[in-house]
């Protein structure tokens, strides 16, 4: 069995969400290009800049962790988890600017429950062959 037949439906599944997270980054970021698109109040020019770069390094973040995941390296694992950290923090920044950021800390929640699960599946797995 190669490595890349160990995926499940569930894990594609997965793989998918995590794209779509970060074309939805991206296409946020083009977006928020224009001022005032998505934002229901004024920011500063700072404020509009920051939100517009990290829409663009999550989204590039997520499509390369994305193709790590997918190809069943650890480091697009760790790219998925570190950028889920990151993710959920900007995203309750972006609530003291506009409370509909809430709904970006979906994928990133849903993606830290799943691997939890699965790493510890895997550790229950493992800890039994030593019983």
């Amino acid at each position: 069995m190669t490595k890349l037949e160990g995926r499940t439906r569930a894990f594609t599944i997965f793989t998918l969400l995590w794209v779509l997270n970060a074309l939805l980054r991206v296409v946020f970021g083009v977006l928020s290009i224009t001022e005032g698109s998505l934002l229901d109040v004024p920011v500063t020019l700072l404020i509009h800049q920051i939100l517009v770069v990290m829409f663009f390094l999550l989204g590039a973040g997520g499509f390369l962790s994305a193709y790590g995941l997918w190809k069943l390296e650890r480091w697009g694992l760790q790219g998925v988890v570190a950028l889920s950290i990151v993710t959920i923090g900007f995203d309750l920044w972006g609530i003291t600017i506009q409370f509909t950021a809430a709904m970006g800390f979906i994928i990133p929640v849903l993606a830290l429950t799943y691997l939890g699960f699965k790493m510890e599946k895997t550790e229950m797995r493992h800890s039994s062959k030593t019983l």
